[in-house]
């Protein structure tokens, strides 16, 4: 379950947009092009060479272990003669698919398709002296330099976006408030003034315009968001709230943020990940006051010491601190940047975690990695999570290393589950994912489910009284109002996910009367235009609506899956001309320009479409619809 949540959380991107610099190669060229001429040196790996846009070309930077830097550059293409130059890698002509992959990121690429310069130190300078200068703004133009203020603050603090100059930074302490002087306050917020002026800017001109976290304006609201939780760490909680606007996210985010908080019990635990699941929430607790009784945690940042060091030191709106295993001078030396899992078999199964963390603290001998001690190492792969006397998380890892967030992250967990119930937003601790337990719209860690959930790997049950009360009780949903479809994706598929586990649990107990009241409930709010793109969760709840005699219900959700299905063939098949979407796709994410679906879609289309045929529909209307589109979509 957890695993087709992850793949379908891609965004489709909408409107206009023109390359950073349009006599540049895309990003994908560029690293294609790289792989399938040169292989790296005896002894690199991905990590070790890196790629530099500049206003001459793009550059290799190569690492060098002996500065512990990229240090050696060589020209690849040059941007004056519109070529590739000869470089002295080793020549070879076949395609390292492992090394293009780590590149091709939809991080790297969009920062190098849409940045004019990137990937070095000082490159937000550059992009704003670059573009400040110019006149007649294009679209990309804006962003790139909401992006370049944007970077410009977050530099001043820390270097945890990389390439900060730290010949300009602040050097702040990783704990304590007020930390900004007059001068620096007021410079940090100038950056970021400045780059809410540009997203804001964008954001009116064209509400689609893409980013990683769905439109334009939903990165500049969350953009809002950053500022106040950079100032509650490093200034204080007044500085923080003033900077903060009435009526910032619009009601489909509040209800979002609400519908979440009202999953977990109170004084709960919430990890979450990204953007979309942090901001919002933490909008509604700071400037709507709701449920600040639940302390919020975004694994992405447990990586930075001085956020590690807010929550472990401060009251966060009116919730006590979060407790820890791991002393503040452990995690910040540079030993858990990576922390090594050792092969050793245990004398006993699965030993306590917090004593391994204890080891950590006092620099025992067994909790350093022989090969090189300046790196920790848990001796086991196995560990456990003391829940009470008797009940134990089993972790067993798969990986040969952790890095400092996911060790913190266990360790929040094990130092706080006794006395505060955990809940993750998705999967922020995927080692733990066989423990969750479905609430509401978020997975509670719990050694014994309520109801457990047969043949699911990523799941241990559901607690369906609960889930019942959020998702009907107590469901807040106003008419969307986002026009963008990542955007409105990135809420929606939660929200198709939690419906769907707990209508095949009511189905599988024979409670039909609750089904038909989930499936009614689903299909009066849930997006008309989503429905395909969310096919794993709608085709199963059709399935279940004529299962269960709800044939009316299950002809409107076969209806509105057609409708999408048909909306496809339209798009791809009649109009010859490439849309501008698939234009901009290609531009940003490298995604081919062609008329028709891809071979794989046209297959996961083509199956869904058997799965339909086989319905006792008694509808031969919707039969008529299925075989035409069988028709167009078999391959």
């Amino acid at each position: 379950m957890i695993k087709k949540y992850t793949l379908l959380l891609c965004f489709i991107f909408l409107g206009k947009y023109t390359n950073a610099q349009d006599n540049f190669p895309s990003f994908d060229k560029i690293v294609h092009t790289f792989f399938t001429t040169y292989d790296l040196r005896t002894g690199q790996d991905s990590d070790d060479i890196r790629f530099v846009k500049k206003k001459e070309g793009y550059y290799i930077e190569e690492y060098d272990y002996n500065t512990n830097e990229f240090g050696r550059r060589a020209l690849f293409w040059n941007a004056d003669e519109k070529t590739y130059k000869k470089i002295s890698f080793p020549e070879d002509s076949n395609l390292d698919t492992q090394h293009i992959e780590h590149y091709l990121t939809d991080y790297y690429k969009e920062r190098f398709n849409t940045l004019p310069f990137f990937g070095y130190t000082g490159w937000p300078k550059d992009v704003i002296t670059f573009l400040e200068e110019k006149s007649n703004l294009k679209e990309i133009d804006y962003y790139a330099l909401g992006r370049a203020y944007s970077s410009s603050a977050s530099h001043l603090l820390n270097n945890s976006s990389a390439f900060a100059d730290t010949s300009v930074q602040f050097h702040l302490q990783e704990s304590g408030k007020n930390q900004f002087s007059e001068e620096q306050l007021k410079l940090y917020k100038k950056y970021e003034e400045k780059a809410i002026e540009n997203y804001t800017i964008l954001c009116h001109k064209n509400p689609n315009y893409p980013t990683i976290v769905g439109g334009i304006c939903n990165k500049l609201h969350n953009e809002y968001v950053d500022v106040y939780l950079n100032l509650s760490i490093y200034q204080n909680e007044e500085e923080a709230l003033a900077f903060l606007p009435e009526g910032l996210y619009s009601d489909f985010f509040i209800d979002y943020a609400k519908n979440y908080l009202n999953s977990v019990a109170p004084n709960a635990i919430l990890f979450t990940t990204g953007d979309n699941d942090t901001y919002p929430l933490l909008y509604a607790q700071a400037k709507l006051k709701y449920r600040q009784d639940v302390t919020i945690i975004n694994t992405s940042l447990l990586n930075q010491s001085s956020y590690v060091n807010h929550l472990r030191n401060d009251v966060v709106m009116g919730t006590p601190p979060i407790k820890f295993t791991l002393s503040p001078e452990t995690y910040a030396l540079e030993k858990l940047d990576v922390i090594i899992i050792g092969n050793e078999t245990p004398s006993i199964p699965f030993p306590d975690l917090k004593n391994i963390l204890k080891l950590l603290n006092s620099n025992d001998p067994t909790t350093l990695y022989e090969a090189d001690k300046k790196y920790a190492q848990l001796p086991s792969k196995q560990l456990g999570i003391k829940i009470t006397n008797q009940d134990t998380l089993k972790v067993k890892f798969k990986t040969q290393y952790l890095v400092q967030g996911e060790i913190l992250a266990l360790d929040i967990i094990q130092a706080n589950i006794k006395n505060r119930p955990v809940y993750c937003a998705f999967n922020e601790i995927p080692i733990l994912s066989h423990y969750l337990e479905v609430s509401g719209f978020v997975y509670k860690l719990t050694g014994k489910p309520q109801n457990s959930i047969e043949n699911d790997s990523y799941l241990a049950g559901i607690d369906a009284e609960k889930t019942y009360s959020v998702l009907i009780n107590d469901f807040k949903f106003h008419k969307i109002t986002e026009t963008h479809v990542g955007t409105k994706l990135s809420v929606m598929i939660g929200y198709a996910s939690s419906y769907k586990i707990l209508l095949n649990h009511y189905y599988t107990v024979g409670d039909l009367k609750k089904c038909k009241e989930l499936i009614s409930k689903f299909i009066e709010f849930y997006a008309k235009d989503l429905y395909l793109q969310t096919h794993y969760w709608t085709m199963d709840m059709t399935e279940i609506a004529y299962k269960i005699g709800a044939t009316e219900d299950g002809a409107i959700l076969l209806d509105y899956l057609l409708k999408n299905l048909e909306h496809e063939q339209k798009k791809n098949d009649i109009d010859n001309t490439p849309t501008m979407a698939l234009f901009l796709k290609k531009k940003i994410f490298g995604e081919k320009k062609e008329k028709r679906l891809s071979e794989e879609k046209l297959e996961e289309y083509f199956i869904l479409l058997s799965e339909m045929s086989r319905l006792n529909t008694g509808n031969s209307s919707l039969d008529k619809r299925i075989n035409t589109l069988q028709d167009f979509y078999g391959f």
